[in-house]
This record gives structure tokens, sequence and C-alpha cells, in this order.
């Protein structure tokens, strides 16, 4: 089967899969079904980033703690839920409190070698991956939530798409070969025509009131470029461990980490352009 084909057919099926999930966070369990799906992605992505930091290590003191990380990972997002169910808690302190965590016990463990790595390591991949995806969580906790992060999901995925297509068929300029070899400036802007597209969509169907159009056409600006700079940023990482994926358990498209790469910077973006937009 092609690579065309393959991403033809695991493409429909995810997509049959968000429609699923956001049915059931709209009609049945609001919040938690959205709010569980994309933490468990994060932290799988958190995880797949720990592999490829410990397969890049030089020594294997400087390694990741893998475990203490997704449970610092899995503490944050939980803070993220918080405000939906019990209050608010202090996300930020969460964080300090697992950095404490991580240089008490390597105080207690004695071993000094390749601790910056380690701890540094660590802690990079929960600022990573839940901290920023965890705004995703955020957004559906605002007014119209739901509809906006389907708005995030829908614009930057389309754009994502888009920009395989249109840079497998019309791609002739390198955006990033340093970084990216693949990604071609046609690419980059087929992907903006896509995300226009599925934002216009999302705008007149899923918003009880339909936003102005210089809101949503500014919003899914604001998420295709996060997406495109989220993407480049995750092959920047791959780069630099010498991995190509960061897993590979869905043929063509990879882990956990290339699905939720779009994300990372699209999400806090969309987040700050939103408080901008209400205010």
């Amino acid at each position: 089967m092609s690579v065309v084909a393959t991403r033809l057919k695991f493409g429909s099926i995810a997509i049959a899969l968000v429609v699923g999930v956001f049915w059931l966070d709209k009609s049945v369990l609001p919040l938690w079904t959205s709010g569980v799906v994309l933490s468990l992605f994060a932290l799988g992505a958190q995880a797949e980033f720990y592999g490829m930091l410990k397969s890049s290590a030089k020594e294997s003191s400087q390694a990741p703690l893998m475990k203490l990380g997704l449970l610092g990972g899995a503490l944050y997002l939980m803070c993220r839920f918080a405000p939906a169910c019990c209050g608010t808690w202090d996300a930020t302190s969460c964080l300090a409190a697992v950095l404490v965590g991580l240089l008490v016990l390597g105080v207690l463990g004695g071993k000094p070698a390749g601790a910056p790595s380690r701890i540094g390591g660590t802690m990079f991949g929960i600022i990573l991956v839940p901290v920023l995806i965890g705004y995703g969580i955020e957004i559906r906790g605002l007014p119209d939530g739901w509809a906006w992060l389907v708005f995030l999901i829908a614009v930057a995925k389309a754009g994502d798409s888009a920009a395989f297509f249109a840079g497998r068929f019309l791609g002739k300029h390198k955006l990033a070969p340093n970084v990216s070899p693949n990604k071609t400036w046609e690419g980059a802007f087929g992907s903006i025509l896509g995300s226009m597209l599925a934002a216009w969509i999302v705008a007149q169907t899923a918003f009880d009131v339909s936003p102005e159009p210089m809101t949503w056409i500014l919003g899914a600006l604001v998420v295709n470029l996060g997406a495109q700079f989220g993407d480049l940023s995750e092959s920047l990482l791959k780069r630099g461990c010498e991995v190509k994926d960061s897993a590979t358990f869905i043929p063509v498209m990879g882990g956990a980490f290339d699905m939720v790469d779009s994300f990372l910077i699209a999400a806090p973006a969309l987040r700050v352009y939103l408080a901008f937009y209400s205010g």
C-alpha cells in the first residue's frame, strides 16, 4: 500500500475516533472525555520523548527518570482538571513540587554524575508535553470551550494533512532543510488553506453562535502557525536525538508524539488569543 493510501486509510479511522470522542464529550461526559484522551496522548508522547532522550544519552546517568517524570506529568494534568471538579489548584506549584522532589531524590541517591542532564531532561519532558497540551484542557473549560477545542484540533490537523498532500505533489522549495528536510513552502501554504477551510466549517457548525469572520480567521492563522511550528519543533528534537520517528505503532503517522506535536504551540497560542478575544 502506498504512503498516500496508508495515510488516507488510517487518517479516516482517526477522524472517526475523534468524532466519537467529541460526541461523548458533549453529550455524555463533558470535559472529562476530551480531557482524559488528551492526557493519555500527552503522557504517551512524554514517554516517547524520554525514550528519545535515553537513546541519545552518552551515559546512562544522563538519561531522564521516566517513571518519576510521567508521575509528575500526570500530577500536572490532574491540576488542569481541578477547576472542573474541586476548585482551582496551582499548577505552577505542582511543577515546583516535582522539581523539588527530583532534587531531593538526587541528593539522597548520591549520584552527582549526569545529574543536570538527568533532572533537566525529566523536567523538560513535563514542560514540553503535559504543560503545553494542558492548555487544550483549559480551553475546554472556557465558555464555548467545546467548540473551540473542536476548532483547535480540526484546524491543526486539517492543516497538517493539507501540508502533506501539497508538499508531496507540489513541493519544490525547502522550508527548513536543516530541521525537517521534507517540509516545503508549498506545503506550508497548502497547510494554511486547509486550516482556513476547516475553520470556516467549524465556525459555522460547532458554535451556538458563530464567531465573527475576523475572529475565526485570525484564530485559524494562530492555530495553523502554531501547529506548523509545533511540527517543526518536534522535528528539531528528533533530529537532535538522531531518531526518525518517536514511535511507529501507527503506520506512516508515527507515535503519540507525532500525533500531538501540532498542539504543542497551537494550544497555548489559541488560549492566549482567546484571552484577548474574550477581553
